[in-house]
């Protein structure tokens, strides 16, 4: 609720493109509020087992509580303490979208492209070699640096990806919660 204060806020708008296919109903919901409840949750089964345990209750309820577009904004990942200022070792995170598209189902919303399943797929495969990789699912993305954004299993915590390939994940969180994270994503204001 904190973030959809925000995001009215600063109208942080939604591009059409990300509401290709999405049923209409929704969509006019979404501009207006930018959370819309959920009434139905979500079968997580295919996730537990494609990957063997159960998706963790934050990011259940990140699925089941709002249909939404994703959550993006900048973040102060490298903990500057900056006050809300926007500075060059910021990121800018972008949290898979919980939408409902025309002849889906609500279960659907699992297995959808740049969903939880999808880009923890991918991260399994880029990662296969590397034992680490299990310890964590891929939430999202990083929009400046296209680092993935990775959900600790073990302690909730979130991380980014390494770019050393001996890595999965960097050797600090940005953020000791999924709800830190999200509480702690900004919009920062641009002179033009």
């Amino acid at each position: 609720m904190n973030y959809r204060k925000k995001a009215i806020a600063h109208s942080a708008c939604n591009s059409a493109r990300q509401f290709e296919g999405v049923v209409p109903e929704l969509i006019a919901e979404i501009q207006k509020n930018i959370l819309v409840p959920r009434t139905a949750q979500t079968n997580f089964a295919p996730f537990r087992e494609r990957f063997g345990f159960e998706l963790p209750d934050d990011i259940k309820d990140y699925i089941n509580l709002f249909w939404h577009p994703y959550i993006s904004g900048a973040y102060d990942c490298y903990k500057q303490n900056e006050e809300g200022g926007y500075y060059q070792f910021d990121e800018g995170p972008v949290l898979f979208s919980v939408l409902k598209h025309i002849g889906e189902s609500d279960d659907d919303v699992l297995l959808q492209k740049y969903g939880v399943y999808d880009l923890t797929a991918e991260l399994y495969d880029d990662y296969e070699e590397c034992s680490e990789v299990k310890e964590y699912i891929s939430i999202g993305w990083t929009g400046y640096a296209a680092h993935a954004v990775l959900y600790r299993i073990a302690t909730g915590e979130i991380y980014l990806q390494s770019w050393r390939e001996d890595r999965v994940a960097d050797d600090k969180p940005i953020a000791g919660s999924f709800a830190e994270l999200i509480n702690g994503i900004y919009f920062p204001v641009i002179n033009r």
